[in-house]
């Protein structure tokens, strides 16, 4: 198996275990006031490390439940068993998986796969993006006023509730309007497919912008920080555009 293979089939696992479980009713744990973990979280992790380690036994990897590091050395496995974990708890259909690997700092492959929608975004370097096999590419919305903006609140949300409320006013100004489907990795590959225009977030971890990062940027897209610099996958706050509304997001968050 190439590396997008085991890629896929690593992700699928996850979602296999996803789905077996949603709806019900689950053991739920708290890592913060509102950071939940689940025991469906664990076995999603398992059962995707499994295949990683079958396929790629000599790989690094870094997942959100069991840790890892130096995720910008060597070949390494970044793994989020369940992106949105929140919606998970709640029934709220939009969870996914997310792997993706990098070789030396840059993504090599990124898979994104929506567990209850059943829509699988892939990406290889080089490559494309592809969503459920077809080639995806970013919108054509060149004017703020026209784009639609995704988002997320980070976990540490009540202590900055008021600098994100300024944010919110000052993009709500210039842009169509806002979303927040409460998965990092979805909000990436919504703007890879054109569904979403631009989507930035604060508070972001490796894990949920890996896969998701490179998808955008093979279907045309633009990744940047809030200041518009490179994206290191360790930087807190990440911009994603379709590259035509970008300077105008990033001028709008950092206000």
């Amino acid at each position: 198996m190439n590396d997008l293979e085991v890629a896929l089939a690593a992700t699928r696992a996850g979602t296999d275990v996803i789905r077996r479980h949603f709806g019900a009713s689950v053991r739920t744990e708290w890592k913060g006031a509102v950071d939940p973990v689940t025991e469906v979280d664990r076995l999603a992790e398992e059962a995707i490390l499994s295949v990683i380690r079958t396929y790629r036994p000599d790989d690094r990897i870094l997942a959100e439940e069991s840790g890892g590091h130096d995720w910008d050395r060597g070949r390494v496995w970044i793994v989020d068993p369940i992106d949105g974990t929140v919606n998970f708890v709640h029934g709220f259909p939009q969870v996914a998986t997310s792997v993706g690997l990098r070789r030396d700092g840059a993504g090599v492959v990124g898979v994104v796969e929506s567990a209850v929608d059943q829509e699988t975004f892939a990406a290889e370097s080089g490559a494309g993006a592809t969503l459920d096999g077809e080639q995806i590419r970013v919108s054509g919305i060149e004017e703020a006023g026209r784009a639609l903006v995704g988002t997320g609140f980070a976990y540490d949300r009540q202590e900055r509730a008021q600098s994100m409320a300024d944010t919110l006013a000052g993009v709500l100004q210039r842009f169509q309007g806002i979303r927040r489907v409460g998965s990092a990795a979805l909000d990436l590959c919504w703007v890879a497919c054109g569904r979403m225009d631009a989507y930035w977030e604060y508070g972001v971890k490796p894990w949920d912008t890996a896969a998701g990062a490179l998808i955008v940027t093979e279907a045309g897209g633009r990744i940047s920080t809030f200041t518009g610099d490179a994206y290191p996958l360790d930087d807190p706050g990440i911009v994603a555009t379709n590259g035509l509304v970008h300077d105008a997001l990033v001028e709008a968050i950092s206000g």
